[in-house]
C-alpha cells in the first residue's frame, strides 16, 4: 500500500463534481453513489455556485478552503469552471469545508465524491485528496491511502479507480476521456466535513452526504 504524509491541521479542505450512471454494488465501474434514495442526503456540488472572481460563492452549510498539498498550503484556486454537477481547475486544488446542522433533518454517516483528471495529467501529485471529519487531522494523501489514515478513526473507505468521463465546464461537448476516482467514506456521524482534490487539470465532483 502506498502511504503518504499525513498533515495535523485543524479544519478546511473540498471540492465539486459530475455525474456517472450509478451503477450500485459493481465495483467494476466508475461509482455515482446516488445516495438520494437513503434518508438525510444532499449532493452539495449541484447547488454550488462560482463567483464572478471564479471563486466558490460561499453559503450557509459550505465554503472553499485552502487546499494543503502536503506540507504546503497552496490556497484558495481562483481558475475555476462549473461542471453539471461540480468544478474543474487548470490549476492549484480546491478544497471546500461543509457544514450540514442546519439544513438536514439528521446528521449524515457517509460522503461519497468523484475526482476526475486527465489520464496524462503533468502534475507531480495528480491524485491527491484533502479529507477531514471532526476529530480528525487533516488528511492530505492518494486516494488508496485514505483508509490506512481514516480507519483508526472508525472510518472506511472504497476506492474505485476507472477511465471515465470527466467534464471542463457546463458547455455541451466541453469533456474529455480521463480517470476517475469515485470513494465512499462510511463512519461515525458528523455534521461537518472537509473535502478537497488537486484540480490541476482536474474535476471534483459529485460530493454528497447520506444517513445510512
Amino acid at each position: 500500500m502506498k502511504r503518504t504524509l499525513l498533515i495535523p491541521i485543524a479544519a478546511s479542505a473540498v471540492i465539486l463534481l459530475l455525474a456517472i450512471a450509478c451503477k450500485k454494488n459493481n465495483p467494476t465501474a466508475p461509482v455515482n453513489p446516488c445516495p438520494e434514495d437513503t434518508p438525510c442526503s444532499f449532493c452539495f456540488g449541484e447547488n454550488l455556485e462560482l463567483g464572478t472572481d471564479n471563486l466558490i460563492i460561499s453559503t450557509t452549510y459550505a465554503q472553499q478552503a485552502p487546499f494543503m498539498l502536503y506540507s504546503q498550503n497552496v490556497g484558495l484556486s481562483p481558475l475555476l469552471s462549473e461542471t453539471p454537477t461540480g468544478f474543474y481547475g487548470a490549476q492549484g486544488g480546491v478544497s471546500i469545508a461543509f457544514n450540514s446542522a442546519n439544513m438536514l433533518a439528521c446528521v449524515s454517516n457517509k460522503i461519497t465524491f468523484v475526482h476526475g483528471r486527465m489520464s496524462n495529467n503533468t502534475n507531480p501529485f495528480p491524485e491527491l485528496v484533502n479529507v477531514q471529519f471532526p476529530g480528525t487531522p487533516l488528511i492530505t494523501t492518494v486516494p488508496d491511502s485514505l483508509n490506512y489514515f481514516l480507519n483508526p478513526y472508525g472510518y472506511t473507505v472504497e476506492r474505485y479507480f476507472q477511465p471515465g468521463l470527466v467534464w471542463m465546464s457546463q458547455n455541451p461537448g466541453d469533456n474529455f476521456i480521463g480517470v476517475v476516482d469515485s470513494i465512499i467514506i462510511r463512519g461515525p456521524e458528523f455534521e461537518t466535513v472537509t473535502v478537497g482534490a488537486n484540480l490541476f487539470e482536474s474535476e471534483l465532483r459529485s460530493i454528497c452526504v447520506a444517513h445510512e
